[in-house]
């Protein structure tokens, strides 16, 4: 017994070890960056932990699940293992990784790095460490590793691919050989996914003036609520717009993520619009739900429940 009480207590402890080291470790912490903007120029927007309106700056750090959106503009964007993004005019991106230990002795990473072109076109070159880098668009994936070229989509929805090093790990879908000609502003601009950037970002300039005319005392306190509520919603369009976009994916986890963002956007808005219902019961004012000018390069004043979530770029 007494053998058997202290093996019994020796698993227990490793149990707790690993348990806490899992726990502690910063591959498993959501405010662990990913990457950072290290350069930009012209109109650029950021959406950063699921928040429009973060003013873009150099060394701003940047996480899974953030987008980086241009419109006439450039940003460039480094990654922790050294991989370099050079983000083109009228071009959505969205970056996410997913990290796990291999081996709980050794506590080795394994690093996936998805990155999602909605519009537009980038220039990439992979970084020195082993991460499994992969680029997603509505018609294709490529895998890739000590590689650099040019990703870009054509205004005909086709995806193009130019290597300048190396090559594709792997492929899943069309790709054709070369880079498109960029996409005009006045065609990128009626696309869904940009348009519904301009009007989530919109919404976010529109709470910030709400919430200062409150404090000076010029508007009624609710309507911070309401303008909440509509950023909301807005934000959620911009999430079905993304999704929608990917769901013809050839590649079947990428259907099946747009699949599951779609879902979840369809109950935010639920959700937001009942929380707008909410607000204007409480006294908000209903009359308010214009989003008012947006930033000069981004002023599309659409009201996210009349966008048509159909991009008019073909996939």
């Amino acid at each position: 017994m007494p053998y058997l009480s202290k093996r019994s207590y020796a698993v227990c402890c490793c149990v707790l070890f690993v348990g806490l080291f899992i726990l502690t470790s910063p591959c498993f912490s959501a405010d662990e960056s990913i990457a950072t903007l290290t350069k930009f120029s012209g109109k650029v927007l950021i959406k950063s932990h699921g928040s429009w309106g973060i003013p873009p700056r150099k060394g701003l750090p940047l996480f899974s699940q953030d987008k980086v959106v241009t419109r006439i503009g450039s940003a460039t964007i480094t990654f922790r293992d050294g991989t370099v993004v050079d983000i083109y005019n009228n071009t959505n991106i969205l970056i996410r990784e997913e990290k796990k230990e291999k081996g709980l002795a050794k506590g080795a990473k394994l690093v996936k790095r998805h990155i999602l072109l909605f519009l537009g076109k980038l220039f990439f070159k992979t970084g020195r460490k082993k991460v499994d880098m992969q680029f997603e668009t509505a018609t294709a994936l490529v895998g890739i590793r000590g590689t650099a070229g040019i990703l870009s989509i054509g205004a005909e929805g086709m995806t193009y691919i130019k290597f300048i090093e190396g090559h594709a790990a792997y492929t899943v879908g069309e790709f054709i050989e070369g880079i498109a000609k960029e996409v005009p502003v006045e065609i990128a601009d009626v696309t869904s996914v940009q348009r519904a950037t301009f009007v989530a970002r919109a919404a976010a300039d529109q709470l910030r003036r709400t919430k200062e005319k409150v404090t000076k005392g010029e508007m009624r306190p609710q309507q911070v609520a309401l303008a909440k509520a509509i950023l909301e919603e807005a934000t959620a369009w911009e999430v079905l717009a993304n999704a929608e976009l990917m769901l013809k994916s050839p590649d079947a986890k990428v259907a099946a993520w747009a699949r599951k963002k779609k879902a979840e956007a369809r109950t935010a808005i639920k959700k937001a619009k009942d929380a707008q219902k909410e607000a204007i019961r409480r006294g908000a004012d209903p009359a308010f739900k214009g989003f008012g000018p947006a930033e000069p390069g981004f002023d599309i004043p659409v009201k996210p429940s009349a966008l048509q979530i159909k991009s008019s770029v073909r996939t």
